[in-house]
């Protein structure tokens, strides 16, 4: 599970990155809200190619497992994502609104891919690897 932790840390990382560029290249022109439609979809791509690529370095295959690994991850970026959102200034009932999909808020959808990209990057990484069989 260590290395299932590492593979969030470098994801996070990536995603801050992403988040950054999103917000000094894109914001400006699209504004906050379409710059947030058009960003998700690629950070979904960044979390599941990171994932399948370093999938098999966690060692972790059983499908209850990689669920588990799913759970802290989803679990984790919650926190993550709600004390960004705290240091940032925003109050309760702007981060619910971040999070209910019936407001707009994308963070449930994110936190869904979360849970089972461990999963599904085992299953992809199979995949392949019968492929090249």
């Amino acid at each position: 599970m260590t290395r299932g932790l590492l593979v969030l840390l470098l994801i996070m990382s990536l995603e801050t990155a992403h988040g950054i560029l999103r917000g000094v290249f894109l914001v400006p022109y699209a504004g906050e809200r379409l710059s947030s439609l058009i960003g998700w979809p690629i950070a979904m791509v960044i979390v599941l190619v990171v994932s399948t690529l370093l999938i098999g370095w966690t060692k972790v295959t059983a499908s209850s497992a990689l669920l588990r690994m799913g759970a802290v991850w989803a679990l984790l970026t919650f926190v993550f994502e709600t004390t960004i959102g705290i240091l940032r200034g925003m109050d309760a009932s702007r981060i619910w609104t971040e999070i209910n999909p019936l407001a707009g808020g994308l963070m449930l959808y994110s936190l869904i891919v979360m849970l089972l990209a461990p999963l599904a990057a085992s299953w992809l990484r199979r995949s392949d690897d019968q492929k090249v069989s």
